[in-house]
């Protein structure tokens, strides 16, 4: 294998990437990018992740790592306003407190990796850029990618857009089991009326309220709410 392209190059180009480079200066239109546009000479090359991946899309690598390039791009690039100096200290942050096993180099590409598309990686990289600024901690980024790579971008708006804090099962479909809500069951509540009648066969009536499901916000629901702004 050609050491420009081994695991731990790309690894290592990645995590240059992610802590020293200056993303500010470079202006990408995601939309507009294509697979032949990405083997051409232009300035995304001088980010060392991206030319990593372009070296070895060149010797032959097929669509997905081609597609794979893009999402990465998109992630980064929604890391723009975050300065190099601010990334490399929260990250640092984290690998140097040896409380997670997996480096958050390595776990952002596994992340980026499992994204559908550039629209799932670039909404992951909000959420980052959320841990980055504080605004929520290291595990709470990681349970809220966890969610956003497996559901597609349209479900994410339809959710920020249409969500409530209670909602029946059958509004919210397949996200059922996206995490992004609990399933709530009302408790069943029995009372018996006396009616004073005492020759009338029904003398005692019975109402059953509750025992409905329906679904709430998630814990996790919530924080991915706040960050996407609603």
């Amino acid at each position: 294998m050609n050491p420009k392209t081994s695991p731990n190059n790309i690894q290592e180009s990645f995590d240059r990437t992610l802590k020293h480079t200056n993303f500010q200066d470079i202006t990408i239109d995601i939309s507009e990018i294509t697979i032949d546009s990405l083997l051409k000479d232009g300035i995304l090359k001088d980010i060392p992740i991206v030319g990593t991946l372009i070296h070895l899309a060149k010797l032959g690598a097929n669509v997905r790592d081609l597609l794979f390039l893009k999402k990465v791009i998109s992630f980064m690039n929604g890391l723009r306003n975050i300065p190099p100096t601010e990334r490399d200290k929260m990250i640092n942050k984290i690998n140097d407190s040896k409380e997670y096993k997996v480096k958050v180099g390595e776990k952002l590409l596994y992340i980026i990796d499992t994204c559908s598309d550039y629209e799932n990686s670039e909404n992951a990289s909000h959420l980052f850029k959320a841990f980055l600024e504080e605004k929520i901690t290291y595990d709470e980024f990681l349970r809220s990618a966890n969610i956003i790579e497996r559901i597609t971008s349209y479900d994410l708006k339809w959710f920020l857009k249409n969500t409530r804090e209670y909602m029946g099962v059958d509004e919210v479909n397949s996200l059922i089991s996206s995490g992004l809500f609990d399933l709530h069951y009302e408790q069943i509540d029995v009372s018996v009326e006396d009616q004073d009648d005492y020759e009338s066969s029904n003398r005692y009536k019975t109402h059953i309220n509750g025992g409905e499901t329906g679904v709430t916000i998630s814990r996790v629901g919530k924080i991915i709410l706040e960050v996407f702004g609603k």
